[in-house]
């Protein structure tokens, strides 16, 4: 049985992977939960892990199950504040129980799912940017005045933003102290400007999110969610 008295983070975890994966293995070892899959397009590969020492209680037996992650992410929205929550599993059922006010026990069926091992892309990248998650968000949303997708741009060390469609064009760029950048080369990458606003919707305004970049490559995305790192590969679109 795991138990969690903070249903908060995992909620917003399920909620961002759910985004993209409708459905997914979940690996419960002696460490934590581990997730990774990539979304039905090919365009987003989450890879996620939740360490047991984040649960007020961690024992359950190794397990490798698959979940429709829709389903969970409804229940999992369930709860009310200052519920708690426990999981246990069988050979057929994830149960999910939240208890507070109400004492809810819900029962999802276990799926197959695609067990092929997916590998984190092999990257050596030229760019780490660091960027206060509410700037970020910002400026997504001004490029989403103009077009459906994003140029993100470096030069000499500093981060550039465009975007640009018929009904007009975005330059974005930050000198402030909202964004970090650490680079070994100029870079310029496009992308789908939809699932990096999904990708970033759950970091918190107040957190930095790490962009990871090298021109026309798949680019990584890393936030903490709780006390849980999440990490994205999104992949790039042709210039």
């Amino acid at each position: 049985m795991i138990e969690l008295n903070n249903v908060d983070f995992l909620k917003a975890s399920i909620d961002a992977i759910s985004s993209f994966i409708p459905e997914g293995n979940f690996r419960f070892n002696d460490k934590g939960i581990h997730f990774r899959a990539v979304d039905p397009s090919q365009v987003v590969l989450v890879d996620y892990f939740i360490d047991k020492k984040v649960f007020d209680s961690y024992s359950i037996e190794p397990a490798f199950v698959g979940v429709n992650l829709v389903e969970l992410s409804k229940i999992v929205s369930r709860s009310l504040q200052g519920d708690s929550l426990k999981l246990g599993l069988t050979d057929s059922e994830l149960k999910i129980n939240l208890k507070g006010e109400l004492d809810r026990a819900f029962k999802l069926p276990l799926i197959d799912v695609s067990d092929d091992d997916l590998k984190i892309p092999e990257i050596d990248y030229d760019v780490k940017v660091e960027i206060n998650a509410r700037v970020l968000k910002e400026a997504l949303k001004d490029a989403s005045l103009f077009s459906s997708s994003v140029m993100l741009l470096i030069k000499k060390d500093k981060f550039y933003l465009e975007a640009k469609g018929s009904a007009g064009v975005l330059n974005a760029s930050s000198y402030s102290k909202a964004v970090k950048v650490k680079s070994t080369q100029d870079v310029v990458s496009k992308y789908s400007l939809g699932f990096l606003q999904n990708i970033v919707k759950q970091a918190n305004p107040d957190s930095d999110v790490v962009l990871e970049l090298k021109s026309d490559s798949p680019m990584k995305v890393t936030y903490l969610i709780g006390s849980s790192e999440i990490r994205f590969y999104l992949a790039h679109m042709l210039l």
